[in-house]
């Protein structure tokens, strides 16, 4: 096989061209015909195939990578929805990455085929550069977003369901895309707040959770009663109902969180599931109120000091204690 001279033949496509010229004796104009007609299609046919493979490829390897270090993270004992979560995870950052990858894999592609195609891809090299460039400033809060929500996810910095607060923004997550998270407060307001603007998280259903409440009793108040009343009250609260399902360990009582002018807080905790803390601390603070009426432990309330003045015979103010 001599080849065909330049010009004729494709850079990438020469084997069909040079064997039809070389069986010709020679003739261009078929060696042309023949490059074009079964030699170029045949190679973008070819890359393309290899595009698709390799995309599939790339996803099925994301797919079982972002598996493998999702499982690994912790697992919150006692939830049911354990796997729903992980498989809700996995499904956002695999698409999210295999995306991104997907994108690299077919521009390759396009690029192989204009060379096939004997395209000039410089000028349009250095104008998909400068329009990268522009679309990147003007885009940098989606990328942003993009990024953060693919961070939150790998993290498990919260699901849905899980009630979170966001700063401004505190309910229940509804949904979560890699750009954006929706919440519902209590109120029923809907709150869709742009993953790059989230700085912090607190997640008030991850793992457990704890009620605590203070209770403010006056001063002079014998606080070893008053702890001892409490702890039974807590005890009995958490062994009724659906609270002895949630409660994960005996009611604790801290003891004496402060002294203000007011009273003596007390400072109770009791360990539950995820989410399950705010009810049972309003079935507390009702049984707290009825108890302490019971046995007599009064609450206390604010106080109001009052001081007045009046002139001495030297014209001096004296002090006179209100009644």
């Amino acid at each position: 096989m001599t080849g065909a001279p330049p010009g004729v033949c494709g850079p990438e496509t020469d084997v069909v061209c040079a064997w039809v010229f070389d069986r010709t004796g020679g003739n261009a104009v078929l060696a042309a015909a023949a490059d074009w007609l079964i030699g170029r299609p045949l190679a973008v046919l070819a890359t393309l195939v290899a595009g698709w493979v390799l995309r599939r490829l790339i996803r099925l390897l994301v797919r079982r990578a972002v598996d493998r270090v999702i499982a690994q993270g912790p697992v919150p004992g006692g939830e049911p929805p354990v796997e729903e979560r992980r498989t809700t995870r996995a499904r956002a950052v695999s698409t999210a990455v295999a995306g991104a990858l997907s994108a690299l894999v077919w521009a390759s592609v396009l690029i192989a085929v204009c060379g096939i195609l004997g395209l000039d891809l410089g000028p349009v090299i250095a104008s998909a550069g400068l329009a990268g460039i522009a679309l990147a400033f003007g885009a940098q809060s989606l990328i942003k977003d993009l990024l953060s929500g693919v961070l939150i996810l790998l993290e498990d910095q919260f699901g849905i369901g899980d009630e979170v607060d966001l700063g401004e923004a505190v309910g229940v997550v509804e949904s979560i895309s890699l750009r954006q998270t929706v919440l519902r407060d209590l109120d029923g307001t809907v709150w869709h707040v742009p993953n790059g603007e989230i700085e912090r998280v607190g997640n008030y259903s991850q793992l457990w959770s704890a009620a605590l409440i203070d209770v403010v009793v006056t001063h002079g108040t014998d606080v070893g009663a008053a702890r001892a009343a409490l702890h039974e009250v807590a005890t009995a609260v958490s062994a009724t109902g659906r609270f002895a399902e949630e409660v994960l360990e005996p009611p604790e009582v801290l003891g004496v969180q402060a002294l203000t002018a007011d009273g003596i807080v007390l400072r109770l905790r009791v360990k539950t599931l995820a989410g399950c803390q705010f009810a049972l601390q309003r079935a507390l603070l009702e049984a707290v109120d009825a108890a302490f009426a019971q046995r007599g432990v009064e609450l206390a309330s604010p106080q109001l000091a009052v001081r007045m003045h009046r002139t001495g015979s030297r014209g001096r103010p004296d002090r006179v204690p209100a009644p």
